[in-house]
């Protein structure tokens, strides 16, 4: 009976073993991942998320505003990575707005998401 070698969870700085290359369960519940983030979508969001609408809306919109917003903020200037709704899709949805309408999207860099994510929990 073969056993896989146990993997280090990908947080910078933990060495908790896991079974599977990954994060360890507090650091995947932290939120600190996007593997957290993608697993807790619903079944609605993941399929408007996975859509060529929603994919080319995300191109454009990066093309037109390509810097972090978040970032410029700061006086900052980093690349934009992502597109982030605000208000968050589910809200947009539930309230019948469109949620591929500039005026909801921001680019960020994938650190200010994650600290959106963050913020949004607390």
């Amino acid at each position: 009976m073969s056993r896989r070698a146990k993997s280090i969870c990908r947080k910078v700085g933990c060495s908790k073993l896991i079974d599977a290359p990954g994060y360890c369960d507090q650091h995947l519940k932290s939120n600190n991942s996007f593997q957290y983030q993608n697993n807790n979508k619903t079944i609605e969001s993941k399929k408007f998320y996975s859509s060529s609408a929603w994919t080319g809306k995300s191109k454009q919109h990066r093309a037109d505003e390509p810097l972090c917003q978040e970032c410029l903020k700061n006086n900052t200037i980093t690349a934009a990575q992502m597109v982030h709704h605000n208000p968050d899709l589910t809200v947009l949805l539930k309230k019948g707005l469109n949620p591929l309408d500039d005026k909801y999207l921001e680019s960020l860099c994938n650190n200010c998401h994650l600290g959106h994510l963050r913020e949004k929990k607390h």
